[in-house]
């Protein structure tokens, strides 16, 4: 599921910049921000998650561990979200 703020931000990043490089750039930026608040703040269901991926034991792509294979989706999640909606909020905004 993907978390509502990641859609917020993006959105805020389309209407905040003027330019397309920062629309473009700064989700990325924000993949980071997003990881550390939910390492931070959602330690509970990271806990969670990581043991129902320890509990299946599959192979993973990379040779990643859990943790690392956990944020890597979180941030490729936060940064696909926000990068959409910046540059769609940012095709509104120039049409008007």
């Amino acid at each position: 599921m993907i978390p509502f703020s990641n859609v917020v931000a993006g959105i805020f990043i389309g209407i905040a910049n003027d330019s397309w490089l920062a629309r473009l750039f700064i989700p990325f930026i924000w993949g980071i921000i997003f990881c550390v608040c939910s390492f931070i703040f959602n330690k509970e269901e990271q806990e969670k998650i990581i043991e129902k991926t320890k509990l299946i034991n599959k192979k993973r792509k990379f040779g990643l561990t859990n943790v690392q294979a956990f944020y890597f989706v979180e941030y490729m999640t936060a940064t696909s979200t926000a990068f959409i909606f910046s540059v769609i909020s940012g095709l509104i905004i120039g049409l008007f």
